[in-house]
């Protein structure tokens, strides 16, 4: 590593991007080596748990109709495409070249690569995409997620559902700071690197309306809505057939 790259990872306070780049310009470094991609359907659909990539920051309502289970049939799925399948495909090639690449490097234990945890207090079911076993003896799990060039190098801060979905995978294992590795999905191929702290003011509000959703499908009693009628948000909604125009059909 360079002593322009050494100064340029302590001033961006990286804790594992250096160690990557380390061993990938090794002497020692494979010639070749096999990723392992997953293109199987989303393992938590119809499960009934909440799902820390998905559900933390949805309105009450949406949650509520989502898993109410009279209403599963009204519920608009997207459809399948090829440009879909293919942005799937590309993200889950990223995630899979990175964790064999950690893995490579000793930081990272194959049996801690998508690692599945259940809250069960909180009814959440998430996967984390690995855990690090630090050099200095922290352990760090760490999600990745993948931009276009454009919005990588606007990106400067970790998104609010980046750090719901980050806080309930800390919370979940116990610890209390992981990282959020962002992936730049075409040349020069970038990564960033960001530590984020768990964030118990944001679980415990993500936590409460959990319960407040399930409490609402126990009673049969749909909570306020969380949109206004015709607004963008009602049109993109997956369960608006469920909420606002079910109730217009019995006008």
């Amino acid at each position: 590593m360079t002593y322009n790259a050494i100064l340029r990872s302590l001033a961006n306070r990286e804790v594992i991007i250096p160690y990557l780049e380390n061993a990938i310009l090794s002497q020692e470094w494979p010639d070749q080596y096999t990723i392992t991609i997953d293109s199987g359907p989303y393992y938590g659909a119809g499960d009934g748990y909440f799902h820390p990539s998905t559900h933390p920051l949805m309105g009450e309502r949406e949650l509520y109709y989502l898993f109410h289970p009279d209403h599963k049939d009204q519920i608009v799925h997207e459809r399948p495409s090829l440009k879909r399948e293919m942005t799937l495909a590309m993200g889950s090639a990223l995630h899979g070249i990175l964790q064999a690449q950690f893995i490579m490097t000793g930081l990272v234990k194959p049996e801690n690569i998508e690692v599945e945890y259940v809250n069960a207090d909180h009814h959440v079911r998430g996967r984390i995409d690995f855990i690090v076993d630090h050099p200095d003896g922290r352990i760090i799990p760490v999600e990745m997620k993948t931009m276009t060039n454009y919005k990588f190098s606007k990106q400067a801060e970790i998104k609010p559902e980046w750090d719901a979905q980050l806080s309930l995978a800390l919370d979940a294992c116990g610890q209390d700071t992981g990282i959020l590795l962002l992936l730049e999905s075409g040349f020069p191929y970038g990564i960033k690197e960001f530590i984020v702290p768990r964030n118990d003011a944001l679980l415990s509000e993500i936590y409460a309306k959990f319960a407040r959703v399930r409490e609402a499908i126990a009673l049969d009693r749909p909570p306020l809505h969380c949109c206004a009628k015709d607004s963008p948000q009602m049109t993109s909604c997956p369960a608006r057939f469920a909420c606002w125009l079910q109730e217009d059909e019995r006008l």
